[in-house]
């Protein structure tokens, strides 16, 4: 079991607005990291799948050989094109300070991160809660989450695809979390105490109209604004 645990903390990856970087533990044995890496590839291989990929490496020195074995494990096993394989080097203020403004950082980070988004959308794995979401209790999934029931404020929901709340939508609600923008927030009653899609925050204003008042109502991304409409027509 220890050997195990090891070896699926060997290795992490982790997206950045250049790519991908994956950090090594240093008093993990190579065959460790090897192994590690297999398992982590083939974990997000849905993710990497067709994508172009520059990589950087940190947390151990690597031989040429070692180096250039995870390089053929990434390339032929998960799916993308490795662009480059290369260990991280911490940049001068200077260089961070050129790129940063000779470039859009949310555009480059949207082209980057896109193979990293939860691919369903549309059509994806889906949690169902059934009940009340009450004050303090967090409900959080890799995928869409549809709430049959009220969520109460204090009540937290974050997912990686669309939220629908099959009542009153009152607690804080983060769709997207991934960072997707394509996400939805829909609710028979939209007045959260904070809402979200990827990194757009709006909070309810004070003045809307009372909490108990079923307005379906959907949030949407458009051009970096949250935008939120009535889905059914009004009566």
């Amino acid at each position: 079991m220890g050997v195990k645990s090891m070896d699926e903390n060997s290795v992490t990856f982790k997206g950045t607005v250049n790519g991908l970087t994956i950090i090594l533990k240093q008093d993990a044995t190579f065959d460790e990291v090897v192994n590690s890496m297999h398992t982590k590839v083939s974990n997000a291989g849905k993710f990497f799948r067709g994508a172009k990929l520059a990589v950087k490496y940190k947390g151990r020195v690597l031989s040429e050989e070692e180096k250039s074995k995870l390089f053929d494990l990434l390339n032929k096993e998960s799916g993308a094109q490795i662009v480059s394989f290369d260990e991280e080097v911490a940049e001068t203020h200077n260089k961070v300070h050129e790129v940063s403004t000779t470039s859009n950082p949310n555009e480059r980070n949207n082209q980057i991160k896109k193979y990293m988004f939860f691919k369903g959308i549309d059509e994806g794995q889906t949690k169902f809660y059934r009940g009340t979401i009450r004050s303090g209790q967090l409900i959080t999934f890799d995928g869409n989450v549809v709430v049959l029931g009220d969520v109460n404020p204090g009540g937290v929901i974050e997912a990686t695809g669309n939220v629908v709340v099959m009542g009153l939508l009152r607690g804080v609600v983060h769709a997207g979390s991934d960072g997707n923008k394509e996400a939805i927030v829909a609710a028979l009653g939209l007045n959260p105490t904070q809402l979200r899609i990827g990194d757009i925050i709006t909070r309810s204003p004070d003045e809307k109209g009372a909490t108990s008042n079923l307005t379906p109502e959907l949030a949407y991304i458009k051009d970096d604004t949250l935008f939120v409409e009535h889905f059914l027509p009004q009566r």
